[in-house]
């Protein structure tokens, strides 16, 4: 599957033009807290992740797309977003270097052309490499020479091609002036740098530094020379400079084929994490009146990547023979908030389904549920009597929040096939033979309850 994500990724990336892609995301999902990283990774198993990561990037370089791993020196520690400020990975040096470095080592080994640096710190081996080294003065690696020139260049022996993470970042500019980031990131022994603010003001800052010395010649023939051999070497262009493979007008993305890998994917992956009560099978004969409950399914200004699913979730269940009734936050039934008790939710549904579409993404402080204020009015403070049954459609650590739930299922994403593969697999059609990539209980004894 992680050969297929490169392969079908690869090759409609190629058929449209492209010829990089920002993955493999080689990070390890190390705390469950963090806002960004858990359904993007792998994992928090350094050995999945390699494996995983090897695959991916087979399935890219068959298409010839260069794959850029990411994002060093590695996320997933911190439980806060390098979006919004320089986040911190805060492993030992020796812990660095038995999890992220032996990461970047094995990648680097076997060939790795470029590497994504992040906007994240990693204290222990700037001490390390400049011992006495103040706090004041630790830098994120997108602007640090001691984790780029020292730490990947001279101790992990990458001489491919650096690229920052995106540039408008809060965790690039909240560390000092843009005039000076820029220049420092080159003389971190960057090459290539991700995106703009104001595209001819940073010029000039670049060009500026250059004319005044702080940036050398020297530096800039490296990191030239470095993108153009990149290029050469991955086939992008000739040593004439030549396009090598111009796009084709026939463009042919094989959805139909890609569509069918996506529900292999799905119903490979759904997994479920307990069932205490054994409510599952859910069937239209045990539980015929279900009350649907869809957390964070919002727009979140257009970025949400899996899309609204309360609708797709009501028709599904309908078409498998389920009453299904959505609760409205909205409009909130305030005789139900503030005197029905057990019977009168029993009244009105045989089971409860909870669905949480709170998606990791970026700018974000935290993924947790987040019940409506007034009482907790959607929150399932019947579970113990009526039957509950919870679905993360992607963050797969809600039982943090709702411990006490009998029946909880990560799903992983929340696009058609997969919803259709989690609810054959709740109805009884067929089983469960997905494998958790994380602890979903989070280290927490009342989760297992």
């Amino acid at each position: 599957n992680a050969y297929n994500l490169g392969d079908v990724s690869g090759y409609e990336a190629k058929q449209v033009g492209g010829n990089m892609s920002f993955a493999p995301i080689v990070d390890l999902d190390l705390n469950f807290r963090n806002p960004i990283m858990n359904s993007r990774t792998f994992g928090s198993d350094k050995d999945r992740v390699i494996k995983m990561s090897d695959a991916e990037i087979e399935g890219l370089n068959a298409n010839h797309v260069i794959p850029v791993a990411k994002h060093f020196p590695g996320d997933g520690v911190d439980e806060r977003d390098q979006h919004l400020l320089s986040s911190i990975n805060s492993l030992s040096a020796d812990e660095w270097m038995e999890s992220y470095g032996e990461i970047y080592h094995h990648l680097i080994e076997n060939g790795l052309p470029s590497i994504m640096i992040a906007h994240i710190m990693q204290p222990a081996w700037e001490q390390k490499l400049q011992p006495g080294i103040e706090d004041k003065d630790l830098r994120p690696a997108s602007t640090s020479k001691l984790l780029i020139d020292g730490l990947l260049r001279d101790v992990l022996n990458f001489n491919g091609l650096t690229i920052t993470d995106a540039t408008p970042m809060i965790g690039y500019n909240a560390i000092m002036p843009r005039s000076e980031a820029l220049p420092a990131t080159i003389n971190a022994g960057i090459d290539m740098i991700l995106f703009n603010k104001d595209i001819d003001e940073d010029y000039k800052f670049v060009t500026d530094a250059v004319a005044d010395g702080t940036i050398s010649m020297d530096r800039v023939d490296e990191a030239v020379t470095r993108i153009i051999g990149t290029k050469v070497a991955q086939g992008v262009m000739n040593t004439d400079c030549e396009l090598c493979e111009p796009t084709s007008s026939n463009i042919d993305l094989k959805l139909a084929e890609h569509e069918k890998l996506a529900a292999k994917v799905a119903t490979e992956s759904v997994t479920l994490v307990k069932d205490r009560d054994n409510l599952l099978p859910i069937t239209p004969k045990k539980y015929p009146r279900v009350r649907l409950v869809v957390l964070g399914d919002n727009d979140d200004g257009g970025f949400k990547e899996g899309g609204k699913v309360t609708a797709k979730f009501k028709e599904k269940l309908e078409e498998k023979g389920f009453e299904v009734t959505v609760f409205d936050r909205q409009h909130l039934n305030f005789q139900e908030v503030f005197a029905g008790g057990v019977q009168y939710e029993k009244d009105q549904f045989d089971l409860a389904f909870y669905v949480g579409n709170v998606e990791t993404a970026s700018n974000q402080t935290t993924t947790r549920l987040d019940w409506i204020h007034l009482m907790a009015a959607d929150a399932p403070w019947f579970m113990k009597d009526i039957p509950t049954v919870f679905v993360s459609t992607c963050n797969p650590y809600h039982l943090f929040d709702i411990p006490m739930v009998s029946t909880y299922v990560n799903a992983y994403t929340g696009n058609d096939v997969t919803i259709d593969a989690l609810l054959r697999k709740m109805t009884g059609e067929e089983k469960f033979i997905g494998t958790n990539p994380v602890d979903p209980f989070c280290g927490r004894f009342d989760t297992r309850l």
